[in-house]
């Protein structure tokens, strides 16, 4: 009986082994042949360059692919871009001829690729699944044909004071729907498009370039992500990482820190599109050097579900143990723990003393990840629990942001966070930025990430400097009273020390300067020059992302959706961007696949984030099927077994 039951247990190790083998990596075009096999088109390799000015970076983001096959191909895949990527530029080139995208409703255009895949035509549609997921369809791939998409984008970069991050996402994290909420069309895509983490699957690789000119001397320059090799001409930079091209299995983070002149951190930018204005302001406000009086109710939550196992967990956990080495005495807190569950270490928050803080240390020191992301639930609990009268509620939440159902959380901040403010902490080699970002400007606060155990000091350090630090209320911008704007966010946030200040704005005449003024425990202002002699191509186009951004905030909380989305369609039609109603087309007007050849359909693996012990929180479900079959064949051995032993014995 142990021998059979240990053969079926290997048996059925040796399936689920063999399943994972069938995943490729991040890059990896899977085609199937007439006989259905899985085979991998050769990824030749996937470029970004990267240019830096200021607070803004410009991204041509190139991918190559190779149909190796003899038949002709439809390649779909689905990459990863920051949360807040304009996408203004799309061109598909095969062989010599260079195929320049347009936008258009995004209906019209996939109608349009439709025809034109049916017709033999070769064409691309690159479309928005959610602000920092898109995915490319590419139609009549010929056999041997070398395709190349060439995405353009632009983004505003992670500022803190003087210290600024870029950061390039390079691999997806699966997300987490609770069986209770309808998921995306998207979720089930994205669990299936990641390989088992430490299973064997061909790497797709990035060769990376980055030109920076930080607008002033650097007093640091460096990569938490990778090693990098930087030269130097005058006050610009050229960054590659070390021996070349990189594996795609971590977002790739390039930080800098500014000399300290002394003087507040001022950027602006301006951009004319026939005879229209456009600014962008970034400013910094000075830190007061006092820090808030007001005890604080600090509630930390944290995620430990499947798809935080690995380094995750242990990143996530250690940053828990310094917060709360951060604690003061007299102030309160409480911890939620979550995955398919959640647990609050205290029926109420607590006060801070030696023995709940030990007492919170054993809790953080027991967690293990494992089950599914049921985030809010634990986030309306922890909500609910009642404030103390006179302290400032702080909210910190440790999670990986592997959750589909985002817009019923963001909600449930706005309904429930009340006078609070929500920190979010990213943690791991590719958390799901759109979800952290949105989240904390939803609760009024800001996201640190921290992608490996060397970075977690530093980044709860950064985080609790702002914590304890008072805040910059009542910011206005203030224009001549000839000029008007339309402005993005349209109301300021207060902040808190080191935080910037970032502004679009739509002006109505050209003007060459702006005060920004704001009261912390002394009135402050700034005046700021607006470069209206020169252009800096791509502020309309933030400016637009930024409008687009907030409209899509008010379906999020209710609006109807009939309402804001011919404005978000207007408005990314005008100045040429993908948006969750406009897509990306491109289409050859020559034939290329034959009427009577086959059109074969493919998909795309990216690799699992580095550091993960599991590729989601949900079990795959050819993997369920695998397991059911060889279940049911370990049982029918058993039971083969026992009837021979049965009649031996009769």
């Amino acid at each position: 009986m142990k021998l059979t039951l240990f053969f079926s247990l290997l048996l059925l190790t040796l399936t689920a082994q063999a399943d994972w083998q069938d995943e490729a990596a991040t890059g990896a075009l899977l085609l199937a042949d007439d006989q259905g096999d899985i085979t991998a088109a050769t990824l030749l390799d996937t470029d970004a360059h990267i240019t830096v000015s200021g607070p803004l970076a410009r991204v041509t983001l190139t991918q190559r692919f190779h149909n190796p096959s003899q038949q002709f191909r439809e390649g779909r895949y689905l990459f990863p871009l920051p949360e807040n990527a304009a996408v203004d530029g799309m061109v598909l080139t095969v062989g010599e001829r260079r195929i320049v995208g347009r936008i258009d409703r995004k209906a019209e255009a996939e109608e349009a690729y439709r025809q034109a895949r049916a017709s033999g035509k070769k064409a691309s549609l690159v479309s928005q699944q959610r602000p920092n997921l898109f995915t490319t369809a590419v139609a009549n791939i010929a056999p041997g044909e070398t395709v190349q998409v060439e995405l353009h984008y632009q983004q505003t970069l992670n500022v803190d004071g003087r210290r600024f991050q870029l950061r390039l996402p390079l691999t997806l994290t699966p997300r987490f729907t609770p069986a209770t909420e309808t998921p995306h069309p998207l979720d089930s895509l994205l669990r299936n498009t990641v390989a088992n983490p430490g299973g064997p699957a061909e790497a797709g690789t990035a060769s990376i370039r980055i030109d920076l000119d930080a607008g002033n001397r650097l007093a640091t320059l460096g990569s938490p992500s990778h090693a990098i090799h930087s030269q130097r001409h005058g006050r610009h930079y050229t960054i590659t990482p070390k021996g070349g091209s990189v594996p795609m299995d971590r977002d790739l983070l390039l930080s800098w820190e500014l000399e300290d002149k002394g003087e507040p951190l001022v950027t602006s930018f301006h951009e004319e599109i026939d005879g229209e204005h456009y600014a962008l302001l970034m400013v910094v406000p000075p830190e007061t050097g006092q820090v808030t009086t007001l005890p604080r109710e600090t509630l930390f939550i944290i995620d430990s579900s499947g798809s935080m196992g690995g380094a995750p967990m242990r990143q996530a956990k250690a940053s828990l143990q310094l917060a709360l080495q951060r604690l003061k005495p007299g102030d309160r807190f409480n911890i939620t723990d979550f995955d398919s569950q959640h647990t609050l270490l205290f029926d109420q928050t607590a006060t801070v003393t030696d023995a709940s803080r030990q007492q919170a240390q054993r809790f953080v020191d027991s967690l293990h990840a494992g089950g599914g992301t049921h985030m809010l639930p634990a986030l309306s609990a922890t909500l609910a629990q009642p404030t103390s009268d006179g302290y400032l509620r702080q909210v910190i939440f440790i999670t990986d942001g592997a959750v589909g159902n985002e817009n019923g959380i963001f909600r449930a901040l706005h309904e429930q966070l009340g006078e609070a403010r929500l920190f979010t902490v990213g943690i791991g080699s590719a958390p799901n930025s759109h979800f952290m970002t949105r989240a904390a400007q939803f609760g009024r606060g800001s996201f640190t990430y921290i992608n490996d155990q060397n970075q977690v000091q530093q980044g709860m350090d950064t985080l609790f400097r702002r914590l304890e630090s008072p805040l910059m209320r009542n910011l206005q911008v203030q224009l001549p009273d000839n000029v008007v704007a339309e402005r993005w966010p349209q109301k300021l946030p207060d902040l808190y020390a080191g935080e910037p200040l970032l502004v679009t704005m739509k002006l109505s005449a050209p003007t060459d300067r702006v005060t920004v003024s704001g009261y912390s425990h002394q009135h402050w202002q700034q005046a700021v020059t607006l470069p209206v002699s020169s252009n800096h191509p791509g502020t309309a186009s933030l400016w637009a992302r930024r409008k687009i951004a907030d409209l899509m905030d008010r379906i999020t909380l209710g609006a109807p959706e009939t309402d804001i989305a011919p404005q978000i369609t207007q408005v990314a039609l005008r100045h040429q961007l993908v948006s969750r109603y406009t897509s990306f087309i491109a289409v050859e007007e020559t034939v290329s696949r034959p009427a009577y050849e086959p059109l074969l359909q493919d998909t795309v693996r990216n690799q699992a984030p580095h550091g993960t012990a599991w590729p989601s929180t949900a079990t795959p479900a050819p993997l369920l099927w695998r397991l059911a079959g060889v279940l049911l064949i370990v049982t029918l051995l058993l039971w083969l077994r026992q009837r021979r032993l049965n009649h031996g014995t009769a």
